[in-house]
């Protein structure tokens, strides 16, 4: 009897889905091998003596420094080159993420006293073929510049519990604001929900009564600064001190986002009015902590919650991290309720001063509607300097 078309090709389908899988496999065996043979060279040289090669690498880069330093003590200026490869099950090749950065700070002085801190960084960023292309860009192959943070703090006041922000900076909710995540791969959980991690506009913070917190109103933009007519973000986090050995916060956000033109692989933006109720919690003891974080809220009419929990261990001497997390979301609708479920295990690694060394490994428990779950894996170089 022979074998049915429909047989072959199923054989076929599974054959090469298996291939791929395999693949994705040893990509990220090598890269984890990379880290593990990195990690013994520093080792076996006791710590950071490649620092003295770095340095005659650098030369210019350090005379000029020097040179900063002499002229205006107060003012740093960084450069920041990365490369990451994310190579996703079923996608026959890998995706890219490479920029080039700077970044500026320096303090403000009157009349001999601190005025404001001024931070500006400013990365040019490529994308190619992810697996899903990042609102900002237009394009699976595209280039946009993208600004991180920009912004000047007036902190002359700080010790009185009160410090002004103006400019483009990260939107006070959830974890995210005491462990900033940008340009890492290890990340929480702002970005999808709250539609904006960084937004254009004002702030108060500070510390008062030994609580630390932040209101802010901010365009609802993102990365470009655009007004379409009631577009706001109003988000607010009031906590303990992170870094105690039980430190807890909670936020709140009301948002109507500006919207974009969908890039290519999403069929809309997503819903631009959002309402969150969160609350954070991180617990630490010694090289070991537990991270948590969860909100409810709307976007539009519909019902969404988004949830994340997080092991880590930081070895503060070999610079290194090692995280597993389990993150989760759902959006209610009047019939049926999507869910989203992924494990991250992700692993970082600083190979002297400057450079380090990622590697992320993501597994889909559960995805909304006919996505097919299946593995992701990340492998970042960062050079800053």
């Amino acid at each position: 009897m022979g074998v049915s078309r429909s047989c072959l090709i199923d054989e076929f389908e599974s054959t090469l889905i298996g291939q791929m899988k395999t693949k994705s496999l040893l990509f990220l065996l090598a890269c984890f091998c990379v880290l593990l043979s990195c990690n013994s060279v520093v080792v076996a040289q006791s710590g950071f003596e490649n620092e003295s090669l770095e340095q005659r690498l650098l030369q210019p880069k350090l005379n000029f420094d020097a040179w900063l330093f002499q002229k205006r003590p107060t003012m740093n200026l960084a450069f920041d080159l990365n490369s990451r490869i994310v190579v996703r099950e079923g996608k026959d090749k890998p995706g890219f993420v490479n920029w080039f950065g700077i970044d500026f700070v320096d303090q403000i002085d009157w009349n001999g006293l601190p005025l404001a801190s001024v931070i500006m960084q400013a990365y040019a960023v490529q994308v190619v073929d992810l697996p899903k292309t990042p609102i900002i860009f237009d394009d699976p192959k595209d280039w946009e510049l993208q600004w991180r943070f920009v912004y000047l703090d007036f902190d002359g006041f700080a010790h009185k519990g009160y410090s002004l922000k103006v400019g483009h900076f990260q939107v006070p909710f959830g974890l995210e604001w005491n462990s900033d995540t940008t340009g890492t791969l290890r990340q929480y959980t702002n970005a999808k929900n709250l539609g904006v991690k960084a937004d254009w506009g004002v702030s108060v913070h500070g510390t008062r009564s030994g609580f630390d917190y932040e209101l802010s109103l901010t365009r609802g933009s993102g990365n470009e600064y655009r007004d379409v007519g009631d577009n706001h973000v109003i988000a607010a986090r009031v906590g303990s001190r992170f870094g105690d050995t039980l430190s807890w916060g909670l936020s709140y956000l009301d948002a109507n986002l500006t919207g974009q033109d969908a890039p290519i692989g999403m069929t809309s933006f997503p819903a631009p009015q959002r309402e969150r109720w969160g609350m954070d919690v991180a617990l630490t003891h010694t090289k070991t902590q537990w991270l948590a974080e969860y909100s409810r809220g709307t976007n539009g009419p519909q019902g969404v919650w988004t949830s994340l929990v997080e092991f880590n261990i930081e070895e503060p001497a070999d610079r290194n991290l090692t995280y597993i997390q389990l993150t989760g979301s759902g959006v209610h609708s009047e019939t049926d309720l999507n869910m989203t479920l992924q494990s991250n295990v992700g692993y970082k690694k600083y190979l002297g001063p400057n450079i380090s060394l990622e590697l992320q490994w993501t597994h889909d428990i559960e995805l909304p509607g006919a996505a097919k779950p299946g593995e992701t894996g990340v492998f970042q170089v960062r050079y800053r300097f």
